[in-house]
C-alpha cells in the first residue's frame, strides 16, 4: 500500500511538474511574439514594486488585487520571467482545480483551448486581471462543492470584486438566488465579502487615492464604454448568441449554483467585444457542456491527450518558422521573442530616451510599459493613453497636464495615430493636441518626437 501511494505521489509530481513547464513554454513562446495587455498588467505590478501609488502616480481602471497579487513574487525577483513563472504556477493550480470537477474531461477542455482557431482561446490563459477573475470563479465553484465556511466563500467573492468590480459585484447574485431563505448563510457571506473590500478602502484612504480611484474606475467606465464598445463582428455575435442560448437552457434545466457563477462570464465581453474577451465566455460554456456530458470512452480521452501534443507541436512549428523572429534578452524582459523591426524600434526609442531629458512616451500602452520597464523608469499617466483610461472629463484633464509640461519631449506612434481601425483604443485626440501644439524635431520608423518649451 505504501509503495502504491509512493508511486502515486511521484506520478503527480512528474505530471504537475510537466504541466508547469508546458504552461511556461506556452506563455513565453505563443504570447511573447506579440505586444498585448499582459505587458501592461506586468507594468502595473512593476510600478507597485517601484513604490508608486496606483491611481495617484499612474492610471489604473481596475481595483488593486490583481496588480498587487502579481507584484508579490516581483518583490523577490523583479523580472518579467518571474511574472510568467507565477502565471505558469497559477495555471497548474487552475488545471488541478478543473480536474477535480471535470476529471479526465479536463484533457478535452485543454485540447479545445490548444486549437486557438477561429477564437484564440489560449489567450484567456495569459496573466492579468481577467484570468485571475476567471480563476477565482473556478475557486468559488470548488468551495461551493466542498461546502466550506460561508465567510470564506464571501471572502473570495470580495476578492472577485476588487479584481474586476464590473463583474465581481454580480457574483453576489447566485448566493442571493440559492440562499434567500437562509439569511444566516447570506449574512456570513456578506461579512466575508466585506473583509477584502474594507482593507482596500482603508488602503485608498491611507494613500489619499480614493478620489482618483472613483474617477478612474467608476466615472471613467462611462467614457470607456462609450469610446471602446464595438459590436460589428458577425461571427462573434453568433458565437455569443449560441453560448447565451445554451446557458439559458442549462439554467432552466439544472439548479446548480456553479452554472450561475459561470453564466456571469458573459460580462467579460462588455464593452470590449473582441476575440480575447469572448474567450472567457466560450471557455465557461465549454466547461458547463463538459460537466453535463459523459465522456467515459478511454479512446476519446486518449485522442484528446494526443491532440494536445500534436497541436502544441504545430503551433511551435508555426512560431519558429517565422524566421524574422528571434530571442533577445533585455535587462528586465529576458527571452523576448521579437522581429527585427521591433528590435529596431526599441533601439531607436532607447536612443531618444538617452538623447533628451524629460522624455514622455505617448505610444501604445504596451509599448510604453515595455520600454519603461527595460530602462528602469517609473510609470506615469502618459503610459496608458487609451480611451476611457483617464476618468471623467479626460481630455480637459490630460491636455492641461500636457500644457504644464515645460522643456519636455513627447514621443507619439504616428502609425497608430493615423490608423483607421475601428477598435483602436489609442487616444487620438490627445495625440492630435501634441501634434498641434508641440514642435516636431525628429521622426523615424512609426515614431515622431515633439518638443514643448
Amino acid at each position: 500500500m505504501r509503495l502504491k501511494n509512493k508511486k502515486k505521489v511521484i506520478f503527480n509530481i512528474l505530471k504537475y511538474g510537466f504541466l508547469f513547464l508546458f504552461f511556461l513554454y506556452g506563455l513565453i513562446i505563443s504570447y511573447n511574439m506579440f505586444f498585448g495587455d499582459s505587458i501592461a498588467n506586468l507594468g502595473f505590478s512593476y510600478a507597485i514594486v517601484k513604490g508608486e501609488v496606483p491611481y495617484n502616480d499612474f492610471n489604473l481602471i481596475i481595483p488593486l488585487f490583481s496588480p498587487l497579487f502579481y507584484a508579490i513574487p516581483l518583490f523577490i525577483y523583479n523580472s518579467a520571467i518571474t511574472f510568467y513563472i507565477t502565471q505558469a504556477a497559477l495555471l497548474t493550480l487552475f488545471f488541478y482545480l478543473l480536474e477535480k470537477d471535470l476529471e479526465n474531461k479536463i484533457y478535452i477542455f485543454f485540447m479545445v483551448i490548444c486549437f486557438s482557431f477561429p477564437i484564440p482561446l489560449f489567450s484567456a490563459l495569459f496573466p492579468g486581471y481577467n484570468f485571475l477573475l476567471f480563476f477565482l470563479i473556478i475557486v468559488l465553484i470548488c468551495l461551493e462543492k466542498m461546502d466550506v465556511n460561508d465567510i470564506f466563500v464571501g471572502f473570495i467573492i470580495g476578492l472577485c470584486i476588487i479584481t474586476k468590480h464590473t463583474i465581481g459585484v454580480f457574483l453576489i447574485i447566485p448566493s442571493i438566488i440559492f440562499y434567500s431563505k437562509n439569511p444566516r448563510k447570506l449574512l456570513f457571506r456578506f461579512i466575508g465579502l466585506l473583509i477584502p473590500n474594507l482593507i482596500f478602502l482603508i488602503y485608498l484612504l491611507f494613500t489619499k487615492s480614493f478620489n482618483n480611484f472613483i474617477n478612474l474606475c467608476v466615472f471613467g467606465l462611462f467614457d470607456f464604454a462609450n469610446k471602446n464598445a464595438t459590436y460589428n463582428n458577425l461571427f462573434l455575435i453568433m458565437v455569443a448568441i449560441f453560448c447565451l442560448i445554451y446557458f439559458i437552457y442549462v439554467l432552466f434545466k439544472s439548479k446548480n449554483i456553479k452554472y450561475y457563477y459561470l453564466f456571469f462570464s458573459i460580462l467579460f465581453i462588455v464593452p470590449l467585444f473582441d476575440d480575447y474577451h469572448m474567450s472567457y465566455f466560450v471557455l465557461a460554456t465549454l466547461y458547463v457542456w463538459l460537466d453535463r456530458c459523459d465522456f467515459s470512452s478511454k479512446n476519446i480521452l486518449l485522442l484528446s491527450k494526443v491532440m494536445i501534443f500534436l497541436l502544441v507541436g504545430i503551433w511551435s512549428l508555426i512560431c519558429f518558422s517565422v524566421m524574422e523572429y528571434h530571442f533577445i534578452n533585455y535587462s528586465y524582459y529576458p527571452f523576448r521573442y521579437m522581429s527585427k523591426g521591433m528590435e529596431d524600434d526599441y533601439k531607436y526609442l532607447d536612443s531618444v530616451l538617452r538623447k533628451y531629458k524629460n522624455v514622455n512616451l505617448f505610444l501604445l500602452g504596451t509599448e510604453n510599459y515595455f520600454y519603461k520597464m527595460n530602462n528602469g523608469r517609473k510609470i506615469n499617466y502618459y503610459d496608458l493613453p487609451n480611451y476611457g483610461n483617464y476618468g471623467y472629463n479626460s481630455y480637459k484633464m490630460m491636455t492641461k497636464k500636457i500644457e504644464n509640461e515645460h522643456d519636455s519631449y513627447f514621443i507619439i506612434n504616428a502609425l497608430a495615430y493615423n490608423s483607421k481601425t475601428s477598435n483602436q483604443q489609442y487616444y487620438r485626440e490627445l495625440v492630435e493636441y501634441i501634434v498641434e501644439y508641440g514642435e516636431l524635431i525628429e521622426q523615424k520608423y512609426s515614431y515622431q518626437v515633439y518638443y514643448f518649451k
